[in-house]
């Protein structure tokens, strides 16, 4: 277990663009088609590899693109995308590109609808921050061309309403998300009870929920899938350090019932 005296400034959170995330819209779950949807009792996440971000801040890299890989999965194709791709793109929109100093949400998610994410097959995961050669290899310009069939088609602020929420996850939806992180952060147990704030920043997605509500996240620290249940996600949301934004892969956010369409939910 970690010291409180090491901690994660993977997640920028001075550096977040603060005016487009409150310009964001709220998810408009109130349409026919959602009063229609029918939502799955629970969504799981263990077609999900358990990722490592390695001696890197790359955690918003690992979150954003752990997210486009959920609306990949609404669409019926497993595929892993390229976490390094995606941490060095959200640099570069940062300001933050050359040294490893974290990303922030806003970026990522600016990423994820302007360029997408490339399959990770075409730049492979790094022991250590890349070169400046390395760097132009792994932003080329065919790996943006490769990254659009992984866009996001719409960002929106993240429903407050906890059975919103569900819904929002459980129609084809992720959520990007940064906040104040320490080593006791995530419980030993893997069952986030309560949230306990860290002095330092760090990057994870929700992707899922079990049959009582609780949402499935995913940490880029080697530990894979743990859970939140609604009161921690809510001090969450009202922490000061934490910013995150719903990513779809519709474009008004409408529903897709992928449970019954995706091949691997049969």
């Amino acid at each position: 277990e970690m010291s409180d005296q090491e901690v994660f400034f993977d997640y920028q959170y001075e550096r977040e663009d603060h005016d487009f995330l409150a310009e964001l819209p709220n998810a408009p779950m109130k349409t026919s088609a959602w009063e229609a949807f029918s939502r799955p009792d629970e969504v799981l996440i263990d077609w999900h590899k358990t990722e490592s971000q390695g001696p890197m801040g790359s955690c918003q890299g690992h979150s954003i693109s752990s997210c486009l890989e959920r609306l990949a999965m609404v669409r019926g194709e497993k595929i892993q995308l390229s976490e390094i791709f995606a941490y060095l793109a959200t640099q570069k929109l940062d300001g933050l590109l050359g040294s490893d100093r974290g990303s922030t949400i806003s970026g990522g998610c600016k990423v994820a609808i302007q360029y997408g994410c490339p399959p990770e097959k075409l730049t492979g995961y790094p022991r250590g921050y890349p070169s400046r050669s390395e760097r132009s290899k792994i932003l080329s310009e065919a790996n943006y061309k490769a990254g659009e069939p992984y866009k996001a088609l719409s960002l929106w602020k993240v429903p407050r309403d906890h059975e919103a929420l569900l819904d929002f996850i459980g129609g084809g939806g992720g959520v990007n998300f940064g906040v104040a992180y320490g080593s006791g952060t995530i419980p030993r147990d893997r069952v986030m009870r309560t949230f306990r704030p860290g002095r330092g920043g760090h990057a994870m997605a929700l992707l899922g929920y079990n049959k009582e509500g609780w949402l499935r996240a995913v940490n880029s620290h080697n530990d894979g899938e743990y859970l939140i249940l609604p009161e921690a996600w809510d001090q969450i949301m009202r922490h000061r350090y934490t910013s995150a934004i719903g990513v779809m892969g519709t474009q008004n956010a409408e529903p897709v019932d992928w449970y019954k369409n995706s091949p691997y939910f049969k």
